[in-house]
């Protein structure tokens, strides 16, 4: 981006540096001493290309030294620069044309001063430019970092929390199923491997759907057992795609948490669906009582549409349930 401004910069330059200090110097000729000679227009053409390289040499030194040497410093070396190249084509004329500087020594050291005005200001005002360009590019990235760092951050804080609640009630239908243990011994691999899985999983940016979807269907099986004849789920659809870890478990525990307390009965459907625009994800329940005025009311369903518009998704409300969108990336 900075490369191709810079040349840009050179471009918009030169051609009118070019034809200023070309017509320049017959101009003052003409005003000053009412006389034209065709032997000037050599001399103004090699002066225009002495002076419009100075310029662009004071830009190319500029973007070589900046952020190495103080500003003040390279400023300087401009000044020294400019002055260096309007000599060089004073003493150009007068070694090719001596007589022809002595009779208009005063427009030539005018030329040379007006030259000399014209490259320095242009220099400066270029290397500001680019200067001020340097810094705020220096600061989008920074921006740009910091926004990174601060979703990554978020992320990993959103994808480690584990519901305090699932874990205490889970222990406790272990304790209950002690008695059993075959029941105890599969609910006990399940929850070792559901929490080995939270884990793993919030050190991810993203996870293959396959392995969201095992992981989900240990955490309703352990509902189940707890549940027993109350709960029912299924799930329907499979995918390949990867998708932030955790987004369809908060879901799941939303529909337990918000019905089972107020009900006897509920059905819990998981859907998947693909396509070209993306990666399309449901949860919803037998009773349909999710509106899009709770989703700011709990920390669960806030906490996954954050991290669905951090993905660059978006998280929908339809029809008493909860659809998340993914865009194909």
């Amino acid at each position: 981006m900075k490369r191709k401004s810079s040349k840009q910069l050179w471009r918009s330059l030169f051609i009118p540096v070019f034809l200023m200090t070309l017509f320049l110097l017959p101009l003052l000729f003409i005003l000053v001493k009412r006389y034209f000679s065709a032997e000037l227009i050599p001399f103004s053409l090699v002066n225009s290309f002495i002076m419009t390289g100075g310029l662009l040499l004071n830009i190319f030194v500029f973007r070589q030294l900046s952020g190495r040497v103080r500003n003040l410093v390279i400023y300087l070396l401009i000044v020294v620069s400019s002055a260096g190249f309007a000599v060089s084509g004073l003493f150009y004329i007068t070694i090719r044309h001596t007589l022809f500087f002595l009779y208009g020594m005063e427009v030539m050291i005018s030329y040379i001063l007006i030259i000399f005005l014209i490259i320095t200001s242009l220099s400066l005002f270029s290397c500001g430019f680019l200067d001020y360009q340097r810094m705020a590019e220096k600061e989008k990235r920074a921006k740009e970092a910091e926004k990174k760092l601060r979703e990554e951050t978020e992320r990993q804080m959103f994808s480690a929390r584990i519901n305090p609640h699932f874990l205490f009630n889970s222990l406790n239908l272990m304790v209950s199923l002690l008695d059993d243990r075959d029941r105890a011994e599969d609910v006990l691999i399940r929850l070792s491997e559901l929490l080995r899985y939270n884990l793993e999983a919030s050190k991810k940016k993203s996870i293959p759907l396959e392995e969201e979807i095992a992981s989900v269907e240990k955490y309703l099986f352990i509902q189940k057992e707890r549940f027993g004849r109350r709960l029912d789920y299924a799930i329907d659809g499979r995918s390949r795609r990867e998708i932030p870890p955790l987004l369809i478990q908060p879901l799941v525990e939303n529909s337990i948490k918000h019905n089972l307390d107020h009900c006897d009965y509920v059905r819990i459907a998981v859907t998947i669906g693909e396509d070209a625009g993306g990666l399309t994800l449901g949860v919803t329940d037998s009773e349909a009582k999710l509106t899009g005025e709770m989703v700011g009311q709990g920390t669960g369903l806030e906490v996954t549409r954050r991290r669905v518009e951090l993905a660059g998704g978006e998280f929908l409300v339809e029809k008493g349930g909860a659809k998340i969108c993914l865009p194909v990336k």
